[in-house]
């Protein structure tokens, strides 16, 4: 017996001694990078490793502080689509119901009036009417159209109701910033949403040395008010931010936008996505020669009449759009439905707990990692280099995953990175970015075959981002083989 752990101790210590002998010292050009102005006072994690398939461990090439937790920025909509494109039916669909209501039951058609109301029950498709859709933007809407006339509607005597009540916590993650919230990149998030849950403020900003006036909203957002307070500064470059919080109607412009054009677009998002989806939908059906008498509301609703059923686009496509454009609404809603496929409320907090329970039964260590919502706009989010890496690992062999990544130099978010470079178009890298964060994190097509998992990550830089972007470009090329 004690012969035998003689050898257990040796084969270990042999097993240890080949890991460790491919793990080699960060290049001199990296930690001459870190050392240079603007990168001193940063916080920076590397892990590089080589990985052949999901059961083995991947083998570390190179790493300098990856067990340091960090900012993760977008990079963390990897965690995200990664629990969603595992536990979830890839070509899974979203529902979107749509009922009359009244007090005559199925019989609430009559003389061509509906004596009801027209509910529109949403359950978190982040596509309806999107720009990034499959199908055209007004699909949704002519499709209730048809179905009222086919009922010979002709009027709508009570209100249009969006009910997006599916998700128990709406609005925005409790973690989010005031810089952020009002910003389009940043929306409110309900069961019930409509062509991305944004707004354009079109504005004029021809009058030099004069504050730049709001010269029409698009599409309408039912009673809101613009706080115009841009300065009326000759500026060459957007520095406008839309302030805001959800279900409140007023939305504060602050900062200054360039000058001498008839019309410069600053985007905001909506403070109630249920009721813009009701008001888009009367516009709609107004538009289309059917009277409705009420209004446009939100709220939880019943209807005693299904008449239209729309399913969204597949997971997977939902995911690759979350993942190549580094949309938040797509991740926010993949992290909602991760709670309601548990039968859990559709509540942010259920969505994290359900990915964290993912990572633990992947045998993904969470030791350093802090989830705060689904797309990485939370400050208080964390994750490790070391921690990525392992998740890219256990992810390799995951089509619907691996093909959701934009690739470098081609698509998305990347479409510019290493471009033009021996490693254009032989990486698929998640982009992540603030103010304090430039990061990357993905997989990687060396010279010599081999696949290699990388996550660099930047906080707190001093230089500019176009900067620390060109030197990650040269410490990639010089650290993958």
């Amino acid at each position: 017996m004690k012969y035998k752990m003689i050898l257990s101790c040796c084969a270990l210590l042999v097993n240890l001694f080949m890991c460790n002998a491919q793990l080699r010292k960060v290049p001199a050009e990296f930690e001459t990078w870190l050392s240079s102005k603007g990168m001193k006072h940063s916080t920076v994690v590397l892990e590089v490793a080589r990985i052949s398939s999901p059961e083995s461990e991947p083998v570390v090439i190179y790493s300098y502080d990856a067990e340091r937790s960090v900012q993760p920025a977008s990079v963390m909509k990897l965690i995200t689509t990664s629990a969603a494109l595992t536990l979830l039916d890839p070509k899974q669909t979203v529902p979107t119901e749509v009922y009359i209501s009244g007090k005559g039951g199925d019989d609430n058609v009559k003389d061509g009036i509906l004596q009801g109301d027209l509910v529109i029950k949403g359950y978190g498709n982040a596509m309806l009417a999107s720009s990034r859709s499959l199908f055209p933007k007004d699909s949704f809407a002519n499709a209730v159209i048809s179905e009222l006339k086919k009922l010979g509607v002709e009027t709508i005597e009570g209100n249009i109701i969006g009910d997006g009540t599916a998700f128990t916590q709406t609005s925005v993650s409790t973690e989010w910033t005031w810089e952020d919230m009002g910003n389009h990149y940043a929306p409110s998030i309900s069961g019930l949403n409509y062509a991305d849950n944004k707004f354009d403020i079109v504005l004029n900003t021809t009058r030099k040395g004069q504050k730049p006036t709001v010269a029409k909203i698009e599409p309408n957002v039912d009673d809101l008010t613009i706080d115009n307070q841009l300065l009326p500064l000759d500026y060459a470059f957007d520095s406008a931010y839309v302030y805001g919080a959800p279900f409140q109607n007023t939305r504060t412009l602050l900062g200054a936008v360039p000058h001498r054009q008839s019309q410069f677009v600053v985007k905001g998002d909506v403070p109630d996505p249920a009721q813009f989806s009701a008001s888009c939908i009367k516009t709609a059906l107004l538009k289309a020669g059917i009277k409705v008498k009420g209004k446009a509301v939100s709220g939880r609703a019943e209807g005693n009449k299904l008449i239209y059923s729309h399913r969204s686009e597949p997971l997977s496509f939902i995911a690759r759009q979350t993942n190549v454009y580094s949309v938040n609404l797509m991740a926010e809603m993949l992290l909602r439905q991760l709670a309601l496929n548990v039968g859990k409320d559709g509540s942010e907090t259920a969505g994290i707990k359900v990915v964290y329970d993912f990572l633990s039964k992947q045998g993904i260590g969470t030791d350093g990692i802090r989830i705060f919502d689904g797309c990485g706009l939370a400050p208080a989010d964390r994750i490790t280099a070391h921690f990525m890496v392992s998740l890219l690992n256990k992810m390799q062999k995951n089509d619907d995953f691996v093909s959701s990544l934009p690739i470098a130099g081609k698509t998305g978010t990347v479409a510019s990175l290493l471009k033009g470079t021996r490693l254009e178009g032989k990486a698929r890298l998640k982009s992540g970015t603030t103010k304090a964060v430039i990061a990357y994190s993905g997989y990687v097509e060396g010279s010599d075959g081999k696949t290699y998992a990388v996550s660099l990550i930047v906080n707190n830089h001093t230089c500019n981002a176009y900067t620390v972007r060109k030197n990650i470009e040269k410490m990639l090329l010089l650290l993958i083989p």
